[in-house]
């Protein structure tokens, strides 16, 4: 078999992995160390945001911020620097990384009248370069044992389904302002929500049914469910985020036939 080189390009892929990856956490972590930095809870508050699931639904961020340190890691090693699989996929998910250390750093030191459309605004390119390399570095499943899947195409796929969903929750109070005056309006909720489903169907489909990248959508869905069906909230966005979950369930486990 012959051994590839490795290129400059590659030792930098690699370096922006491993940099960034780590990042994301300790730039989300700021408001909580740093007088004058808004914490991510802070800057949900700032809107009566219905979408929003319950506290312990951002739990999942820990997990998540781990296992993408441990990919930024696994790919910077030494064996790893040459192989497609992370050529592939190692551009986008360092863009992706970039783009979510812009938005903690926009969260938490934007001025007010800016952090709602900034946040919003560079959050759909971190989305979309998570969901591209999701999509590459799972059709490449093939060239990995387990292990290497565990610590390379399951953080990607858990931090692009979360984005997925998170991505349209910022933009619901945007569409409050616009639609409704800045009030929490449910007709643009049950909207957004609506989209937000359809988005991920759709990478589901284009991703063989890629049921890790669906797991934190539906985690994230059943704490609004649990919001909005266990308290004085609003019952409608409690049942569409069940059948939600429901659909994407389906969607996970029944794969598209193969033209």
């Amino acid at each position: 078999m012959e051994t590839k080189l490795v290129t400059p390009s590659d030792l930098l892929r690699q370096s922006a992995n491993l940099v960034l990856a780590p990042a994301m956490w300790i730039l989300s972590s700021l408001g909580f160390v740093m007088d004058g930095a808004r914490t991510a809870g802070e800057f949900s508050d700032m809107s009566d945001n219905l979408l929003v699931p319950s506290g312990p639904a951002f739990s999942i961020w820990f997990p998540i911020f781990v296992l993408c340190i441990a990919y930024g890691v696994f790919q910077a090693l030494p064996r790893n620097s040459a192989r497609e699989v992370f050529r592939a996929t190692g551009w986008w998910s360092a863009a992706g990384f970039a783009f979510i250390c812009g938005w903690a750093l926009i969260t938490a030191f934007a001025p007010m009248a800016m952090v709602q459309w900034g946040s919003a605004l560079i959050f759909i390119p971190a989305v979309a370069a998570l969901i591209v390399a999701m999509i590459k570095i799972t059709a490449r499943n093939g060239e990995s044992n387990r292990a290497e899947r565990m610590m390379s195409w399951l953080p990607i796929s858990l931090i692009a389904g979360w984005c997925s969903l998170a991505v349209f929750l910022n933009w619901t109070p945007i569409a409050y302002d616009i639609f409704a005056g800045g009030t929490a309006n449910l007709t643009s909720s049950l909207l957004i929500l609506i989209a937000a489903l359809g988005l991920i169907v759709w990478v589901c489909r284009h991703s063989q049914s890629n049921k890790a990248y669906v797991f934190p959508t539906v985690w994230g869905l059943a704490w609004l469910a649990g919001r909005h069906l266990t308290g004085p909230e609003v019952p409608v966005i409690g049942w569409t985020a069940l059948i939600g979950i429901l659909l994407l369930t389906v969607t996970a486990f029944v794969k598209p036939r193969v033209r």
